[in-house]
């Protein structure tokens, strides 16, 4: 069955038409669908009070079925809220909202799992199912901000990331169809200068991605400056190597894009003088910004947690060697649901892929 929403917005509108022209529907039923859909972000034909209810069930049965079934809700202690969904397939996904006072930043998942190995991610120890389509990637958002206003959270979604289950670029054609969607004046008109799609390294696509969404921010998940070290930790770096991330980012940034460094620091593998100079040449050869990130354990895990010291003496080392960016310890938010970063779906076992 094939979803309204896994198809680019500029198909959309015709898709429609054609869809009620096969049922002798008047033209206007097109346009309150649209309005719906587009303009009030609202793709449950249960909730389109102007249209017959007969329509209504025949959009859900076969071109507006949900994408994604709700299975859990929990919010942490400091207001971070995790969504757990359940695909077609039986596989479990998870999203994550994190309100600060001035926005609510959406962190969203591109696959079922991850097929990426890095070995200091509960979701590649999962295994991997499959990729999401477009209709699952963007019903994610829908069915949050949705969520938000019936439960009155004021900040809402004001930005989004492709930083939860999966490496985005590794899904990249549903991945665009997604990203038209969400940004296109045709579809939902979400700036794109407010997405931020990260990868570990996958340098073809990361040059067709800035090409095809030169306003999208990037932010690539490095974790070390240094090949022996990073083709331990992140296997992709077999493939595309220190050299190649650098001079792809060479190739692509511009005063308008400011690339993020994500680096999970990791006790004795990747926090010596050495890493911290390393890091600092990178970023200063691309100008990026730096994004330090601790370890959170997870069953199984092979790295002990990062201690706030050994944070913050990394940190310094990194500006002692030169570095006169950015560099930023993040915060770890959710925690108490295992909503941060690295954590997604630890405690969901997936089915074999398709």
């Amino acid at each position: 069955m094939i979803h309204l929403l896994d198809t680019v917005p500029s198909e959309i509108e015709a898709t429609l038409e054609a869809w009620f022209e096969n049922r002798d529907q008047p033209g206007f039923r097109c346009r309150q669908v649209l309005e719906h859909l587009f303009s009030r972000r609202i793709a449950d034909p249960k909730r389109m009070s102007n249209l017959p209810e007969t329509l209504r069930a025949e959009l859900e049965a076969e071109i507006l079925a949900p994408p994604l079934e709700v299975v859990s809700t929990s919010e942490s202690v400091d207001g971070t809220r995790k969504y757990g969904f359940r695909l077609r397939n039986g596989a479990l996904i998870e999203s994550v909202w994190i309100p600060t006072a001035e926005r609510g930043t959406l962190c969203v998942s591109s696959q079922a799992g991850c097929p990426a190995g890095c070995t200091f991610c509960a979701t590649a120890a999962g295994g991997f199912s499959r990729n999401l389509t477009p209709s699952e990637i963007v019903g994610q958002w829908l069915h949050v901000i949705a969520d938000l206003e019936s439960t009155e959270k004021q900040q809402g979604v004001t930005q989004i990331v492709f930083m939860g289950m999966g490496e985005p670029l590794l899904n990249y054609p549903n991945l665009s169809i997604a990203l038209e969607l969400l940004t296109k004046p045709e579809g939902f008109a979400f700036s794109p200068r407010r997405i931020t799609v990260s990868t570990v390294g996958f340098v073809d696509r990361m040059r067709e991605l800035l090409v095809d969404f030169p306003q999208v921010r990037l932010a690539l998940s490095l974790h070390s400056a240094v090949d022996k070290t990073r083709s331990q930790i992140v296997p992709v770096n077999r493939k595309y190597n220190v050299a190649a991330l650098r001079n792809a980012l060479h190739e692509v940034r511009s005063d308008a894009r400011r690339v993020t460094l994500e680096y999970v620091v990791l006790t004795n593998i990747n926090d010596s003088a050495a890493e911290a100079r390393a890091l600092s040449e990178f970023a200063s050869d691309t100008a990026s910004h730096i994004n330090l990130l601790p370890f959170h354990p997870f069953p199984g895990a092979q790295y002990p947690p990062t201690a706030v010291k050994t944070m913050t003496r990394f940190k310094q080392d990194v500006e002692r060697s030169g570095f006169s960016g950015d560099v930023t310890i993040r915060r770890s938010r959710g925690l108490d649901i295992q909503g941060a970063c690295g954590q997604l779906a630890l405690h969901a076992k997936q089915p074999e892929a398709k």
